[in-house]
């Protein structure tokens, strides 16, 4: 591969796993603001960490445009300064995007799982990545005293940069493995079909390939800490951070998107399924009558208000449970009563907190 390519591949990469990011974040948005009409500040994070990773390929190609991909002694002296400032600005947008990232996701899982040893634990979780966060950023802007020693070599105290960019991504990936593994014990403990637990792991394992991307950069690392012509070898390096970033944000907005693909595609979430006996069964309305009128209509309209209830609760972050009481009485074709007092049936059913609204969701679903 030319010198002219790497640098171009790098842009390129870059450039659509930015976009596809971007396309992911838009749709989360129009979800949240214009289906939910909630706005939380989990997406205010993920919204600032796509701000970030858009400044990471943006950092890319001025890197590329001062000489990355070249080899060293083709680069014009005088364009490694401008080369190395935007290296210098990359390392602390990308340490950044993972940072929000992460936090967004923890937050999340704060908000959907309500058991208190899950809190204990995930507050524990986001205090070492906010740790991680401030520490990688404060270590990369002031990775030289003065800062501006990291582009014009001029004599200054600099941190081994080799040392701290391995220490840092090998606590990048134990808290990607952490941010995974955190709702496992609670998913599992779910009186839930096999099935439609195997699908729920799903949803939240996705971010497992974050970790292999974080994996597959540490490998690029690798190859440029050894290596004595490092604007030719840096383009893996470079793209695979960028890689990173993105799909980081793809898997967090994944979950948020359930609302409107069922908008879209509502066969998806049909409830014609089978269940198991440990199962979690959606409401069923059939056997109430004509849907025109009678009981079926008003259990029509008590289904839609609890929904419009739930997800009232769910966006203030609420754990409510709420019990419906359902009375249906039978009546013969002239509406007189049938005079059977086993006739009239009283149906309780109860609604809990925003755990069992997200695992309705996924029964629906699977």
């Amino acid at each position: 591969m030319s010198t002219g390519q790497r640098g171009r591949g790098a842009i390129e990469i870059s450039g659509v796993f930015t976009g596809l990011a971007f396309i992911t974040v838009l749709l989360r948005l129009y979800t949240r603001l214009c289906l939910l009409r909630y706005f939380g500040v989990e997406d205010c994070l993920v919204t600032l960490a796509m701000l970030c990773s858009i400044g990471l390929t943006v950092c890319i190609g001025v890197q590329v445009k001062y000489g990355m991909g070249k080899h060293i002694y083709e680069i014009n002296p005088a364009e490694v300064p401008s080369s190395l400032k935007a290296f210098w600005a990359s390392l602390i947008v990308y340490y950044l995007s993972l940072g929000l990232t992460k936090t967004s996701i923890l937050l999340q899982y704060r908000r959907v799982f309500a058991t208190k040893h899950f809190r204990v634990a995930c507050w524990c979780v986001l205090a070492v990545v906010i740790a991680y966060t401030g520490w990688t950023v404060g270590s990369s802007i002031l990775a030289c005293v003065p800062v501006q020693a990291f582009w014009t070599h001029e004599p200054a105290r600099c941190i081994n940069q080799f040392a701290m960019w391995f220490t840092n991504a090998g606590i990048n990936i134990a808290t990607d493995f952490a941010i995974i593994i955190l709702p496992m014990p609670v998913i599992r403990s779910l009186n839930l079909a096999r099935r439609q637990k195997q699908a729920l792991i799903a949803i939240f394992a996705i971010g497992g390939l974050v970790c292999v991307v974080s994996i597959l950069r540490l490998q690029s690392l690798v190859a440029i800490s050894n290596s004595k012509d490092q604007t030719y070898d840096n383009p893996p390096a470079a793209t695979w951070s960028s890689v990173e970033t993105n799909i980081g944000i793809i898997c967090s907005c994944l979950p948020c998107l359930r609302p409107l693909v069922a908008r879209v595609l509502p066969n998806v979430f049909s409830t014609t399924h089978k269940y198991g006996p440990n199962s979690v069964r959606p409401y069923n309305r059939s056997g109430y009558g004509r849907q025109s009128e009678g009981p079926a209509t008003q259990l029509d309209a008590m289904d839609s208000k609890y929904s419009r209830d739930s997800s009232e609760a769910d966006r203030r972050g609420d754990r409510i449970q709420v019990t419906t009481e359902v009375h249906v009485k039978v009546e013969d074709k002239d509406g007189r009563d049938a005079g059977n007092p086993s006739t009239e049936k009283e149906v309780g059913m109860e609604r809990g907190s925003s755990t069992e609204s997200l695992v309705r969701d996924v029964a629906l679903a699977v």
